[in-house]
């Protein structure tokens, strides 16, 4: 099967291709026009933020199957801090972790509002984007931009741009094979398909787009390790991480009309759908449940496949009038996670610890499995109900661009409509398919004042209404001075504001660790988390297209959530049975934060055709908490520096080649922790690494372009780790926060018509 999927793959790559941009964009080394800082359209040098574009160009060039393949060579950016269940890593930006990154397409928000894939699938946050071919470019803001995007900016925002409907047809397919040299790993095949244009000239335009990717299995093996003459090497039949993922498949469909009734206006339609689908039949991410699971340990959770999906409608008006332009529009999103159940409740488990015969109730009438499906109560307790997890938003939305003078106002406001269902809810007083809702009014005001030519002053405010938090204010001003053609320095303040999540808020349980085992315990108290950030940059942009820039930022929030013990039960219900599943945990705000850094980046071009980009990055953070454990600790499993390099040669009008250099030291860890709950760490970071990879393009006509580059060029292995022994057990750590695969081939072939 594997050899039929190589050769499938060889032979598509020979014949696909990729969408050239149509509606071109502006080019990194031309002018850099931006839109997320600010609203509207400015240079990046201008914008009052830090933020990077990434064109379709330089997506063209490396393997690309999510957002993190696109944004993790930028400065500021980590996508190295957790792995979830399924294979799917995560975006922190400046040490802030996921949850404080907002994802847009085309300025419409695609965070849900609570937690619809809980116990470690949180990374599918970020897999839901459109195909490669339709992007025309990446905008990634560092640091909180609350006043225009609202709570989930808090640490930073990713705005994918999509193209313009072309006004005449054109259209692109595309494929592109990950070859493993370890077959432990999996391969990867993804397509994208493309076509736009018009159904009535200069009127009505249509936009198709899909894409496909399929992720082979991986289960690596770890290194063996040899303690005092034993072989205590590590297994890997753990659920998720360590490299190991499922056989998996995500296939996205869209479509977009638009309306140009005249020059001014503009009405645009927007459908897209997005599916996931992951083989757990082997319980790779959790356990299938079944009467041996729920009789020897009370494990039940997930169906044999895992499916998550996405689908999301938007309508948009744009207008230019006389003096400015507005934009309204409605957009609705719904996201479902499929394949898990409902874990046992108070009831179902003290039945089987009244009747399972064990050291503690020696005369339980239950001796063995077999004996338990004779009781018609315990067969009762399969087929396991199925537990909803749905997220719903609907967002209203009006803004309206003002120039006016040597000022530029934008102003707009949104209403959101928000609902989580979750199965698990109400299962402190033994009811299930709870829900929580709320509203969110908010309203936005910004002001570009250009005081004088090279000065412009930049000063936002936004309020909220939120239907449990009641009123906030979000401010923020910025100065921009362009000392000549060459130089631009730039800072401000920013607030942040994020409100907990909706799951986190529900009274009683809202969620199970342990394989449906131990209840998790809800906080209608919860308050808001607070940031104050504070940057200072320098650009310089020389005529040879030359660029460089250095950004000083320092973040402090307040109200930071974090995960506690608590003494308190999860309902009267769960009393008797207390005891089966330990100790409870609750969502709190124990304590503040404090995060500075230092990112550089910049390009120099050796030659007309032979350039050298490279940035680094370096923060320090700090939690003052009242609790002994976090106190004085990193806030994120974050390294302290990261760094990336490109050498690119452009050797002919056709081919291109580059070679990439990356790493990452001082990473934080608690892994190390002895004795327990002290708070000293025998070893508080990961092993330092850097890789090499090595690409090249060849455009071969005007149609066709292949892509190649060899990813872990020199092989390095992740699979590394300690067994320590510790009063007669064995205790493992892994060497490196995230499990990379070694060496491995990326192939492409692009084709437009």
């Amino acid at each position: 099967m594997r050899k039929i999927k190589v050769a499938r793959s060889l032979a598509v790559l020979l014949v696909t291709n990729t969408l050239l941009n149509a509606n071109e964009t502006t080019t990194l080394d031309e002018v850099q026009v931006v839109t997320t800082a600010s609203g509207y359209e400015q240079k990046i040098a201008d914008a009052p933020a830090s933020i990077s574009v990434i064109t379709q160009e330089d997506l063209q060039k490396k393997p690309y199957a999510n957002l993190l393949d696109a944004v993790k060579d930028i400065e500021g950016v980590d996508i190295g801090e957790t792995t979830d269940k399924s294979g799917q890593g995560t975006v922190s930006i400046r040490g802030m972790g996921a949850d404080y990154t907002l994802v847009l397409i085309d300025g419409k928000k695609q965070n849900n509002n609570g937690d619809i894939y809980p116990n470690d699938f949180g990374g599918l946050q970020f897999a839901n984007i459109p195909p490669l071919s339709m992007i025309e470019r990446i905008e990634v803001v560092r640091g909180p931009m609350s006043t225009l995007y609202g709570a989930d900016a808090m640490g930073g925002v990713i705005n994918i741009i999509t193209k313009k409907i072309s006004k005449e047809w054109t259209g692109s397919i595309s494929h592109s094979r990950t070859f493993q040299t370890d077959s432990s790993w999996g391969d990867k095949d993804t397509t994208d398909i493309a076509i736009m244009g018009p159904l009535i000239e200069n009127k009505l335009g249509l936009s198709l787009r899909g894409s496909y990717y399929d992720n082979e299995k991986s289960n690596p093996e770890w290194a063996k390790a040899i303690y005092n003459g034993i072989d205590v090497s590590k297994n890997n039949n753990s659920f998720g991480g360590n490299g190991k993922t499922m056989d998996n498949q995500n296939w996205t469909f869209g479509t977009g009309l638009t309306f140009t009734p005249n020059d001014n206006h503009t009405i645009k339609a927007d459908y897209d759908i997005a599916k996931q689908k992951y083989d757990n039949t082997a319980g790779s991410v959790g356990t299938v449940d079944s009467y041996s699971t729920i009789f020897t340990n009370q494990r039940v959770g997930y169906a044999p496949i895992q499916r998550m999906e996405r689908e999301q409608y938007a309508l948009n008006w744009e207008a230019n009038w006389d003096l400015g332009k507005s934009t309204v529009g409605i957009h609705h999103i719904e996201s479902a996670n499929l394949g898990r159940s409902l874990p046992l409740n108070a009831e179902q488990r003290k039945l089987i610890l009244d009747n399972k015969r064990t050291s503690t109730n020696p005369t339980g009438i239950w001796t063995d499995l077999n004996t338990a499906m004779a009781d018609p109560r315990f067969q009762a307790l399969m087929p396991r109900p199925v537990r909803t997890l749905e997220s719903t938003n609907t967002t209203y939305s009006a803004k309206y661009e003002l120039p006016l003078n040597n000022h530029f106002l934008v102003v707009g406001t949104e209403y959101l409509q928000a609902e989580l269902k979750d199965g698990v809810f109400g299962m402190s007083e033994g009811k299930s398919d709870g829900k929580k809702e709320y509203d969110l009014w908010s309203v936005f005001a910004e002001d570009n004042w250009n005081i004088i030519d090279p000065l412009t002053l930049t000063m936002g405010v936004r309020y909220d209404k939120h239907e449990d938090f009641g009123d906030h204010v979000s401010p923020r001003a910025y100065l921009t001075y362009a000392i000549n053609d060459n130089w631009t320095v730039k800072g401000g303040v920013a607030t942040g504001y994020k409100t907990p999540k909706t799951t986190d808020l529900q009274e009683g349980i809202v969620g199970f660790g342990g394989q449906g085992t131990s209840p998790m315990i809800g906080n209608p108290d919860l308050k808001p988390e607070e940031s104050l950030s504070k940057e200072i940059a320098v650009y310089y942009e020389h005529e040879n297209k030359h660029n460089f820039n250095v950004t000083l930022f320092q973040n402090n929030f307040k109200d930071k959530i974090e995960s506690a013990d608590i003494t308190s039960s999860a309902g009267s219900e769960w009393e008797d049975i207390n005891a089966s599943y330990g100790t409870l945990r609750q969502k709190q705000n124990v304590g503040k934060a404090e995060i500075l850094g230092i990112e550089v980046a910049g390009k120099y071009f050796i030659l007309d055709n032979l350039s050298i980009k490279a940035n680094w990055t370096w923060m320090d953070s700090k939690i003052e908490s009242n609790n002994p454990a976090t106190d004085g600790i990193p806030l994120r499993s974050s390294p302290k520096h990261m760094y990336n390099a490109t050498l690119d040669w452009q050797a002919t009008s056709k081919f291109n080649t580059y070679l990439q250099y990356s790493g990452e030291l001082d990473r934080f860890s608690q892994r190390y922790q002895a004795p327990a709950n002290s708070g000293n760490y025998k070893d508080l970071y990961y092993k330092d690494y850097s890789i090499w990879n090595l690409g090249a393009s060849l455009k071969v006509d005007k149609n066709l372009t292949f892509n190649g580059r060899v990813n872990n060029l020199f092989d390095k292995d992740f699979m590394e780790y300690d067994a320590v022994d510790r009063v007669g057990t064995t205790n493992y750590y892994e060497d490196y926060s995230n499990i990379g695969a070694g060496r491995n081939f990326w192939l492409s072939a692009n084709y437009t018509f």
